[in-house]
């Protein structure tokens, strides 16, 4: 049942330039399918929380937004609701500055708590606002605002893509292997996904395949990628860093933690 996957889930971009030498491997910017306006959702999830005996207690919703910087005194606040009555702002975070002079902002809305039944069911509404130099923008889906929900029995969508195209879920790193799942947009039916990583500063790389797992009811995708599972050539305690490759209609997207690449090493207390 795909819905065990997060109940049991332990406690967890097309432009790259290669020297001549190989010495080196960047992507320049987080690729989306489309420019935008002065505020935009890139990606938003909905997750539980546990208690100590493994028992989901609450949830909450995270996610990552794009501003245009328009001025330095500015306000990012997501317009949230938990029940579709009741609505609530709470204040985003700056992340980072790109190299077109955008800024990610970053936001988690307070933990909601919660006492399954035999039929789990939470949900988050929302939609995100952009106070700068005293204009309010706006991003509200067009009008029918995010939505994330996560279920057992109905309509079933616990990630959202906007901005972007493919976004990384999550990730694990062991001293044996790296593996994690990623959430993309189901652009066409034929697509390919990849994880390019490194284990000695892009002197050389790995395309590692990543393998379809499910469709949601938004027509968002969950892929996951294994280094055990695909003969790849990871040595042992290794560390090092990855970017997402999704390739569709002759375009590939990249994901690359907005120009920081994701980076892995072994846990101290992870085990194979």
């Amino acid at each position: 049942m795909k819905r065990k996957y997060f109940r049991n889930l332990v406690t967890f971009m097309i432009c790259f330039v290669l020297a001549l030498n190989i010495s080196c491997f960047s992507i320049s910017a987080q690729t989306t399918l489309a420019e935008t306006t002065n505020v935009q959702l890139y990606s938003a999830k909905i997750l539980p929380t546990y208690g100590n005996i493994g028992n989901m207690v609450g949830y909450y919703s995270t996610g990552k937004i794009y501003i245009k910087d328009l001025g330095a005194n500015k306000n990012v606040t997501i317009h949230y609701t938990y029940d579709d009555t009741n609505w609530l702002d709470q204040p985003a975070s700056y992340q980072k500055t790109l190299e077109d002079g955008s800024e990610v902002w970053t936001f988690k809305t307070p933990e909601q708590s919660y006492t399954p039944t035999h039929q789990v069911e939470y949900n988050c509404k929302f939609a995100v606002k952009y106070e700068v130099d005293g204009n309010t923008y706006w991003d509200n889906n067009n009008g029918d605002n995010y939505f994330l929900q996560d279920t057992t029995m109905i309509y079933d969508a616990p990630f959202v893509l906007s901005k972007s195209v493919v976004m990384l879920d999550k990730d694990i790193s062991t001293p044996h292997s790296l593996w994690g799942f990623i959430f993309l947009k189901n652009l066409a039916y034929d697509k390919k996904v990849i994880v390019r990583y490194t284990t000695d500063n892009w002197a050389t790389y790995h395309d590692l395949n990543a393998h379809y797992n499910w469709k949601y009811d938004n027509d968002i995708e969950l892929w996951s990628f294994d280094t055990m599972h695909d003969n790849s050539p990871f040595p042992v305690n290794s560390s090092g860093e990855y970017a997402i490759g999704y390739t569709v209609d002759g375009v590939t997207y990249w994901d690359n933690n907005f120009g920081d690449n994701y980076s892995f090493s072994p846990s101290p207390d992870s085990s194979n």
